[in-house]
């Protein structure tokens, strides 16, 4: 309910209950209505029908089998999840549904995480950057640079970037080298130690050096800037 159609509904109950106490008898009192925003008593619950809460901790507890199903089951519960997430309209359960399915070494989890980085919710996006970051490999370093470079929220650019040092592997640096350029500085700060993760090496906090590296050329320290400078390259 709206805020302020609340505070009316308040108002308005409170004047009803000032109206009999002051002119009824106890038998003509008004009931409290049934639709009382403030009752003990409130559930999500429908009959017949699981509640959200309910359905994430089925998901969650999907999600745990992962370690320890044997393949046939893991075949049969991420197919499961998969044909969930395509019907699905709440996209905080989809975001469980990643959650859920990433830990599956299957080709339809591999096709829910896929979808889900081109998702239309940025917290789906979001989850689904996380769990390409833990699958790893060159399939989730394709995914997560395409999300690094095109997404249009900025978080989702951001996890991208931190993913992409969670896979641990070196073929993200391209990706990670033209994030340098974003002139955003946890951008740059996420880059660099992305890259320090998959390279091995590290050049400190020196973006030029870095930005050089990336592009196969022989890293050189830069010349120290003043914090006036780098103040003003913000803006």
């Amino acid at each position: 309910m709206h805020r302020c159609q609340l505070h009316l509904l308040v108002i308005l109950v409170c004047c009803a209950g000032t109206t009999v106490s002051t002119g009824c008898t106890d038998r003509n009192r008004v009931r409290r209505p049934d639709f009382w925003p403030f009752s003990r008593n409130t559930s999500d619950k429908v009959p017949g029908i699981p509640s959200p809460a309910e359905r994430i901790a089925v998901l969650r507890k999907l999600g745990q089998k992962a370690a320890w199903a044997k393949p046939a089951e893991q075949e049969k519960i991420s197919s499961e999840l998969a044909a969930s997430f395509q019907v699905e309209a709440d996209p905080l359960i989809r975001v469980e549904i990643v959650r859920a399915i990433s830990g599956y070494p299957t080709a339809a989890a591999a096709s829910v995480l896929d979808a889900a980085v081109h998702d239309s919710d940025s917290d789906v996006r979001l989850a689904a950057c996380e769990a390409w970051g833990e699958r790893g490999g060159p399939e989730a370093v394709a995914k997560l640079s395409e999300a690094l470079a095109s997404d249009v929220d900025t978080d989702v650019r951001l996890m991208a970037a931190q993913a992409l040092g969670n896979t641990g592997d070196a073929g993200a640096v391209a990706a990670l080298g033209q994030a340098l350029e974003d002139r955003d500085p946890a951008m740059q700060y996420l880059a660099v130690r992305s890259l320090r993760q998959v390279t091995g090496e590290d050049f400190g906090n020196d973006v030029n050096q870095w930005r050089q590296y990336a592009k196969g050329e022989m890293p050189t320290p830069s010349a120290p800037v003043s914090v006036a400078d780098r103040i003003r390259r913000l803006f």
